[in-house]
């Protein structure tokens, strides 16, 4: 993808629709605080796909809270390899270090059109006391890409090339469901390449065809023109090597007004995930195609 270094459009986001009241900082505020927390805030930008949000090795004095599109997040070494670090969708906060004007340690790239609300690391002191959620959420959220990050780093150390494309997919596909409670999403537009795959998972354009082509042809999954279909969850869940109750850490926290059981993650509960016995993703016809979806059973 090329890198575009062209300032980031301003444009102004409504507080009242945006995805960090779902699954970011602003989650179960009511309208007059968002309109005050609002006001800390120095801007709202549009990031056109490959264009930089954060650049490697510049000071960052602001967080990004990100509303619509996907980010990446990613290291170019010497030689022009990239790793990418992590995926951030709506909700994620970028740019976020205990010291203020600390240099980035990586970048951030918009993998497609984004829109990001942008709060100055100086008002996030009054913010925070104003509004002391605001300061929880934000230390649940880091939390939340530290724990992935770890399960990134054991899949690229220890999994073999099918367990690592497995892996990356089914987290993506995962906390892309859970943006739409009771929704049940058999298919999902990824917005990546195999080269994107192959930065996430440590592996060439051409490893990682193959192993999308051994899925297809095992009946677990398609993946053509950013189109992804799971045909086949459980064996997904195998090939990943992946515990269903770590999906809990890959999904948003339940919201304090909401209860349990209203919270679900495309029909199934996250809840259901981790508590009780070991649970299994299993599957449910849909009529269409033969594709299935994820769904949670004892």
């Amino acid at each position: 993808m090329a890198t575009s270094t062209k300032k980031p459009a301003t444009i102004p986001v409504d507080c009242t629709t945006c995805q960090a009241r779902i699954d970011g900082l602003c989650q179960g505020y009511a309208l007059n605080d968002l309109r005050e927390i609002a006001g800390h805030k120095s801007g709202d930008r549009r990031v056109k796909a490959g264009q930089e949000l954060l650049s490697l090795g510049e000071p960052c004095d602001a967080i990004y809270n990100l509303v619509d599109g996907w980010v990446i997040l990613y290291i170019l070494l010497e030689d022009g390899r990239r790793q990418i670090l992590h995926f951030a969708l709506p909700g994620a906060v970028l740019g976020f270090h205990p010291a203020n004007g600390a240099m980035m340690t990586y970048g951030a790239q918009a993998l497609t059109d984004a829109v990001v609300c942008v709060i100055p690391h100086k008002a996030l002191g009054p913010l925070s006391r104003q509004y002391p959620e605001v300061g929880l959420r934000l230390g649940w959220l880091m939390s939340r890409d530290s724990s992935m990050s770890y399960a990134h780093l054991t899949s690229i150390g220890r999994h073999s090339a099918r367990e690592r494309v497995a892996h990356l997919i089914l987290e993506l596909f995962i906390r892309y469901r859970s943006r739409w409670p009771g929704h049940r999403i058999e298919e999902m537009h990824l917005p990546l390449t195999q080269e994107d795959i192959g930065d996430a998972t440590g592996l060439t354009g051409i490893h990682v065809n193959r192993v999308l082509g051994d899925l297809k042809t095992e009946g677990i999954l398609t993946f053509s023109y950013r189109r992804l279909s799971i045909l086949d969850p459980d064996k997904l869940v195998d090939v990943a090597g992946t515990d269903p109750e770590l999906l809990q850490s890959w999904i948003r926290q339940p919201a304090p007004a909401q209860s349990a059981r209203d919270e679900t993650v495309g029909g199934v509960s996250p809840i259901s995930l981790t508590k009780g016995p070991r649970r299994r993703l299993g599957r449910a016809n849909t009529g269409s195609g033969g594709a299935v979806v994820a769904r949670c059973q004892a």
